[in-house]
């Protein structure tokens, strides 16, 4: 049976909505942003920075209360070198890259213990889109040459929104979908729950840890949880499935814009399921089939 271009479309459309919503949360904590990667499709729109409620809390800026034990590391900072951020200007609103450098070379201090004396970190600007309305600097830290770190923050604001560590396991280890750790995730609850108190990643207690799902970067095999915070604060935490080693974080200012482009993948694909379950003629009527008796 031949099937029509518009059906086609919309069956691609389908497709794509579904593996979206299937790897939203992984995206995450991918190397490439979901900027770059929906800019390589064309598909990014610049819209105006929203802070609604934002601006009234306080920002993360390198002139807080430094971590304690950290000392202002000698790093370089340079430019992500893609055509994507070389198209991308700062307003007279964000704050310089070395700013947001410093910031997250705090962030990496007060997560992973990493100083990065005498590393780089490239950076590169990200303006508001449809899937996060806050424009950011993104950054790319080589340690010892190797992208070793990656990490967001609000370009006007300073809010971290995500610290990521990137490794290639020495070892061959299987990233297939774990069945049996799925259905039993409870020594990785209780790791996470953990380390988001000791790491203060809900800025308060922590109410609730719940498994969201798995995935792997390179070829480090990952575990991902949903943090809920007493003050209604959410973040994503990922973990190696292979060591336990924290992976990174997507705190509030960033997660709750995940958690609401995922609500909308879910409503378009359910849309989209309604729309295949009732066919539209082009008049904009469903096709409604006669019933026969035998």
């Amino acid at each position: 049976m031949k099937t029509s271009s518009s059906e086609g479309k919309r069956l691609k459309k389908t497709v794509l909505a579904a593996a979206l919503l299937i790897g939203a949360t992984t995206m995450v904590f991918q190397g490439i942003t979901q900027i770059a990667v929906a800019a390589e499709y064309n598909k990014t729109n610049a819209i105006p920075t929203n802070y609604a409620g934002s601006m009234e809390q306080s920002s993360t800026t390198a002139e807080n209360s430094l971590p304690e034990g950290y000392q202002k590391a000698n790093y370089r900072v340079g430019a992500i070198d893609l055509e994507y951020y070389k198209k991308q200007t700062p307003t007279s609103k964000d704050i310089a890259k070395e700013a947001a450098a410093e910031i997250g070379a705090q962030a990496l201090w007060s997560v992973y213990g990493v100083s990065l004396e005498g590393q780089v970190v490239e950076m590169g600007y990200q303006q508001a889109n449809e899937n996060l309305p806050r424009s950011s600097w993104y950054a790319d830290v080589l340690i010892d040459g190797e992208r070793s770190y990656s990490f967001t923050v609000d370009s006007v604001t300073g809010e971290l929104f995500s610290v990521v560590r990137e490794r290639t396991l020495k070892e061959k280890v299987s990233v297939a979908y774990d069945a049996t750790l799925a259905q039993n995730p409870q020594e990785y609850i209780e790791l996470a729950k953990k380390t988001a108190e000791t790491l203060n990643v809900v800025h308060g207690a922590v109410a609730a840890v719940e498994y969201n799902g798995q995935g792997y970067g390179n070829n480090d095999p990952s575990i991902q949880f949903d943090i809920k915070g007493e003050n209604g604060e959410a973040a994503l935490m990922s973990f190696s499935r292979y060591d336990k080693t924290l992976c990174g974080i997507s705190y509030n200012a960033e997660y709750k814009y995940t958690l609401e482009y995922i609500k909308r993948i879910e409503q378009e694909l359910q849309r989209e399921l309604s729309n295949r379950s009732h066919p539209i003629t082009g008049e904009g009527e469903a096709i409604l089939k006669p019933l026969t008796h035998p």
